[in-house]
């Protein structure tokens, strides 16, 4: 498996229109990127590692960890990538500073910026929000310190040209802004768990699971709707993805979901209960208070008290059939030859 810094996707040409990149935006960003970028490479000189835990969800793509990561954004307990931050996601602490300064109502004078007030949401299209203060993949920041361009798996050979220091030391100057503990999505490091929890110890992860008849059927879905056609590969590639990539689509969306979950549950089984925390989906919508609450004493251990909670009661499950039935069950069996492959 080859891997490459500065590639674009594959298949970026392919893309539906309202997932295409701006290359109007692109260009802005890599202007901005060449001045401030090195201010940010000395600020890191200033930090070695964030005080608080950093929070990583993990799990399937389309398994709920968009809506998980909006729900602990919204209690105000943690920093999180925005949709503004991502945008500066080549200098954090910068852009921390300048969102604080744009979005915090603390530092309004006289209302002189109240017409570019933000909130975080509920709603998504593929994972992707809206909103300056939405909650943000953050793929821009997370690939600056990895070997690979796609969130996948990472071979040995690999591992060792993660840069983990840099990767601390920005980390703690969006922490230093804000205060509180980061939390994000991690597909960049769920397929290599035991190697950055090693690394980073003062990640805490949460696994959110989701009935997988429902998550190949909205991965497929979002082929769909990402290219147009159910024959691209979309999203994270576990070990397995070179055998995969092979094989009709049903099969590989059955095994991206299978060998995603295996791969992430291997992980976690050799980390202490205390760095981790399992939910499902479904409990996550009839009850996210529940979630919130053993999230709470979980990092009380570290001395990071969560005391606010203002989401509603409970979210609509979204476990209903979208697609032809026939297609919905030739998955299921993909998934269950798989598996008694495996």
């Amino acid at each position: 498996m080859m891997f490459q810094k500065s590639h674009l996707l594959k298949h970026e040409d392919d893309r539906s229109k309202e997932f295409k990149p701006n290359p109007k935006l692109v260009n802005l960003i890599t202007e901005l990127k060449q001045i401030l970028e090195p201010v940010q490479e000395q600020l890191n000189q200033k930090y070695q590692a964030p005080k608080y835990p950093v929070v990583v969800v993990v799990g399937n793509a389309r398994s709920g960890t968009t809506v998980l990561t909006q729900i602990l954004s919204a209690t105000d307990c943690f920093s999180y990538p925005t949709n503004f931050l991502s945008r500066l996601a080549y200098a954090p602490w910068i852009g921390a500073m300048i969102q604080q300064m744009l979005f915090n109502p603390a530092y309004d004078f006289h209302g002189e910026l109240n017409d570019i007030q933000s909130a975080s949401g509920f709603t998504s299209l593929v994972g992707k929000t809206r909103g300056a203060l939405g909650i943000n993949e953050f793929f821009h920041f997370w690939r600056k310190f990895f070997p690979n361009y796609d969130p996948g798996y990472i071979p040995d050979e690999f591992l060792e040209k993660v840069d983990v220091d840099r990767m601390r030391s920005e980390l703690a100057s969006i922490e230093s802004v804000f205060n509180k503990p980061f939390m994000s999505k991690g597909m960049m490091m769920q397929y290599n768990v035991a190697f950055f929890a090693e690394k980073l110890p003062e990640l805490f992860f949460i696994h959110i699971k989701r009935d997988p008849s429902y998550v190949m059927q909205s991965v497929m879905m979002s082929r769909k709707k990402f290219y147009g056609t159910d024959q691209i590969w979309w999203s994270v590639k576990p070990k397995e993805y070179d055998l995969l990539s092979e094989m009709p689509p049903i099969y590989q969306v059955a095994g991206q979901v299978l060998y995603t979950m295996q791969a992430i549950e291997r992980g976690l089984s050799v980390i202490d209960k205390s760095r981790k925390m399992i939910c499902s989906y479904e409990n996550l919508c009839e009850n996210p208070k529940k979630i919130f609450k053993e999230l709470q004493i979980k990092l009380a251990k570290y001395g990071c008290p969560l005391t606010n909670y203002n989401i509603k009661r409970r979210f609509e499950c979204q476990n209903k059939l979208k697609i032809p039935e026939e297609e919905f069950k030739a998955l299921e069996a993909a998934y269950e030859e798989l598996k008694s492959n495996d």
